[in-house]
């Protein structure tokens, strides 16, 4: 378990959504910092009452509103990307002073603030997470060694230096990046996988899935998450996801007439190239 506790300053945390993300926030912060007090927000009632029993959270509300949020607390939104801008606004207007979130697209939330929220909002994305939804599968070294980035816009030093801070502590490494450059990033090393992983799911019959094997299974693992959660995430980052897809088409298009051809030695340094740079991973 990695710590950086000289890092940590937070008294108080708000996690706006206690899901798998949220929930491994609260697991981390509450195992290596149990005496920060640890807020969960959310709509379930139900839901918040067991993550408080399995010991993810201190306390909970259903509401943002001042009266929740401690003074000095940093609040992390951990919703789909079309609710994060609408939170970081209630969370703005309660008060709070300082706003991150965990959301993997970044421009179009910035777009969705006004002046006022954009003042106390630095985007994070921490990348790191799995097919499986719900604070059940909360893992408290989720962040441990994992990519960070980190997208100030005309942020004040210190609060970007608690934002970086904060997530070092958990465990992360942290990178600094604009929201758009984070956006056309994310769109090929994660957005255009879960496409690409969806597809090649599609693309087999139910009938023929007892003749699928573990090459199958790798590379379509993550087309098992939450249709939900992944249509906000490309929607929200369209641009630079037809971007990525066209890529993918002119490589595929490669492949493509290297078979038809029967061309071996293009269709090998193809393999080769693709290969390599999984070796290098």
């Amino acid at each position: 378990m990695q710590t950086e506790s000289h890092n940590f300053t937070e008294q108080s945390i708000v996690i706006v959504g206690v899901g798998l993300i949220g929930g491994s926030i609260a697991a981390a912060v509450r195992q290596r910092f149990p005496e920060c007090h640890v807020i969960g927000i959310g709509r379930n009632q139900d839901r918040l009452k067991l993550a408080t029993e399995r010991g993810l959270l201190t306390e909970w509300s259903d509401q943002i509103s001042a009266a929740t949020i401690p003074d000095g607390s940093l609040a992390i939104v951990c919703l789909p990307v079309g609710q994060i801008a609408g939170a970081v606004r209630q969370l703005v207007d309660a008060d709070c002073k300082l706003v991150t979130d965990a959301g993997s697209v970044k421009a179009c939330v910035y777009e969705a603030l006004d002046d006022a929220s954009r003042g106390r909002f630095i985007g994070s994305h921490p990348i790191a997470g799995s097919e499986h939804t719900g604070f059940e599968n909360a893992d408290a070294d989720l962040f441990v060694n994992r990519m960070c980035v980190v997208t100030p816009v005309n942020a004040a030093t210190s609060n970007t230096e608690r934002i970086v801070g904060f997530w070092k502590s958990i465990g992360s490494t942290v990178q600094q990046m604009s929201p758009d450059a984070h956006d056309r990033v994310l769109a090929l090393t994660s957005h255009l996988p879960h496409i690409v992983a969806a597809v090649m799911s599609g693309c087999v019959a139910a009938e023929l899935l007892p003749f699928t094997g573990t090459g199958f299974r790798d590379t379509t693992r993550i087309a098992a998450g939450s249709a939900n959660l992944w249509t906000s995430i490309l929607l929200g980052n369209a641009t630079h996801c037809v971007a990525s897809i066209d890529a993918a088409e002119s490589l595929l298009q490669k492949f493509r007439e290297a078979i038809t051809t029967g061309n071996a030695a293009t269709l090998e340094s193809l393999l080769e190239m693709s290969a390599q740079r999984r070796r290098t991973l």
